[in-house]
């Protein structure tokens, strides 16, 4: 299981799974090769990567200390910005556009880096030291870049890893993050109809969003869901002051050409500026259609328990967040960041 030691026998290989034996955390590799995987990464891509002929005849497991190693000899790519959200609503747009920008990497939601940051329920003993030293190792495993010449780098995470906000601004203190939230209505109703792990009830462990085990079976789906999405942005409530920028869906996608990019510190050239605005006009999950509030198309299906769960959960936060982001913009845009040059 050890055989991948060295960093040359690393060359061309990619960290696709965290599993855990004996309560000692192993790593699955493929190998990519030389191709690369473009400017973004997402378990479909893992997955994919995983299932190629020469990944099933010879695929290698390690201890996770070899991801060590590597990060000694080889480190990745400092990451640039973080992308947080409560639904895929806006978030893969954001992420989608960021890819387009030259030179830059993007990781979607990859499950190595969930497994990394939930690795203290699997195994109680995990320290919040360990769960850091970690993330960072797996962090620069997934941003090597085969052709090199990257120098942005995204993660957009999953909507449940923002509960573990500090212990990831413990790891990289520096990095500026945004939160993408919108109506709870539309939130709620969104995640209900493509059920993320986090709106399972038992899936995730449910003490991660302030419940325990007893009731929330008997929970029904648009409760559970918006307790869970209600925990998330009280979250965002207490954490936003900590390098973090509140974004609103209904402000995109203008906002990424504008506050977005300069608070991430991405300038764009004209002729990039025009890329992104290009590609803004296409919608991020039917390209055809153009980018559109998905809302308006879904209200004939929204029934009287999704209301009534979100106005008891999530409205009330919503409405702070609101008020929070309203009067944080005059300061934000007053403390960008310095953007920096792409062209």
């Amino acid at each position: 299981m050890d055989r991948l030691k060295e960093r040359a026998q690393l060359d061309g290989w990619i960290p696709v799974r965290l599993s855990w034996e004996g309560g000692r955390p192993i790593v699955e590799w493929c190998y990519l090769g030389s191709r690369g995987f473009g400017n973004s990464l997402s378990d479909r891509t893992l997955e994919e990567c995983l299932h190629r002929p020469f990944n099933l005849l010879f695929s290698h497991r390690t201890p996770i200390e070899v991801l060590g190693q590597w990060s000694e000899t080889g480190p990745g790519l400092a990451p640039t910005g973080f992308i947080f959200h409560i639904s895929p609503l806006g978030s893969s747009v954001v992420s989608r556009l960021l890819s387009a920008v030259p030179d830059s990497l993007v990781l979607s939601e990859v499950s190595p880096i969930d497994s990394t940051l939930r690795a203290h329920f699997h195994c109680p003993s995990v320290t919040d030291e360990r769960r850091m030293v970690w993330l960072h190792w797996m962090v620069s495993a997934l941003s090597q870049s085969p052709g090199g010449g990257l120098r942005c780098f995204f993660i957009k995470f999953h909507p449940w890893n923002f509960l573990e906000l500090p212990l990831i601004r413990r790891a990289f203190p520096h990095v500026p993050w945004i939160f993408i939230y919108s109506d709870p209505v539309e939130a709620l109703l969104s995640q209900l109809d493509h059920r993320g792990a986090h709106m399972i009830p038992g899936v995730i462990d449910p003490k991660l969003f302030g419940m325990d085990d007893h009731g929330i079976y008997g929970m029904e789906p648009e409760e559970y869901g918006a307790r869970v999405l209600a925990s998330i942005c009280r979250a965002a409530l207490l954490n936003h002051t900590e390098g973090g920028m509140l974004v609103n869906y209904a402000d995109l996608p203008d906002a990424i050409w504008s506050s977005i990019s300069e608070f991430l510190g991405v300038g764009q050239s004209q002729a990039e500026s025009a890329t992104l605005r290009r590609l803004a006009g296409l919608h991020a999950k039917t390209p055809a259609l153009g980018f559109r509030n998905d809302f308006a198309a879904n209200r004939t299906k929204i029934i009287d328990k999704v209301r009534e769960a979100a106005s008891r959960w999530l409205y009330p936060v919503y409405e702070e967040l609101e008020k929070v982001r309203v009067e944080s913009a005059s300061s934000l845009a007053s403390d960008l960041p310095r953007a920096s040059t792409l062209s």
